[in-house]
């Protein structure tokens, strides 16, 4: 069986600077996550805000949408109307023609 070989021990100097570069690797790894986390909360906080705004748009096009049927209602009523008016208008002009045919149609009497 082979004896373990005994690891060549560093000097002192060695670990430190090996124990200031570890320090260093995690100061910029700490920085990092942190740089992470402020990200993800502005993220979060442009979500939320799209979907305020998304919510809006969509109650906005609710509204707009309610409004344009209004209006649809209120054209075709005033269609309605206008089509009532000229019946009623046509319907008035043919009796008066009528009128006036059978006056025309009568015999005249001599003054």
């Amino acid at each position: 069986m082979a004896e373990p070989t005994p690891k060549p021990s560093r000097s002192y100097p060695e670990i430190l600077q090996l124990n200031q570069e570890l320090v260093r690797s995690l100061q910029g790894l700490s920085d990092e996550d942190e740089a992470r986390k402020k990200e993800l909360e502005q993220l979060k906080a442009a979500i939320d805000q799209a979907k305020a705004e998304i919510a809006r748009l969509q109650e906005e096009l609710r509204r707009s949408k309610e409004r344009e049927a209004e209006r649809q209602e209120e054209l075709r009523q005033l269609e309605q109307e206008r089509v009532d008016q000229l019946a009623a208008l046509d319907a008035h002009l043919t009796a008066m023609h009528s009128a006036v045919e059978r006056y025309l149609q009568q015999p005249r009497k001599a003054a």
